[in-house]
């Protein structure tokens, strides 16, 4: 068993290689979330999973284009 954060792409990538490299036995990753990472209001609210969150919060859709600000979107 490999456990490892859904939000690190990087270690993600890491634990698969890991992973395909365990030939013996079954092997499984675990990859640990926060539903709604990154975005304030829908932040571990399992609710807002499956919904379109452009037509329910549309101040959200920033949030995402952005990465929370992190980056600029084209769409300003």
């Amino acid at each position: 068993m490999i456990e490892v954060s859904g939000h690190d792409f990087k270690a993600l990538n890491e634990a698969v290689e890991e992973a395909q490299a365990i030939y013996e036995k079954p092997t499984v990753i675990i990859a640990h979330t926060i539903p709604g990472k990154g975005v304030k209001e829908f932040e571990r609210d399992f609710h807002w999973h499956g919904k379109t969150p452009i037509k329910l919060k549309p101040n959200a859709l920033n949030e995402l284009r952005t990465l929370g600000g992190k980056i600029k979107s084209e769409h300003q």
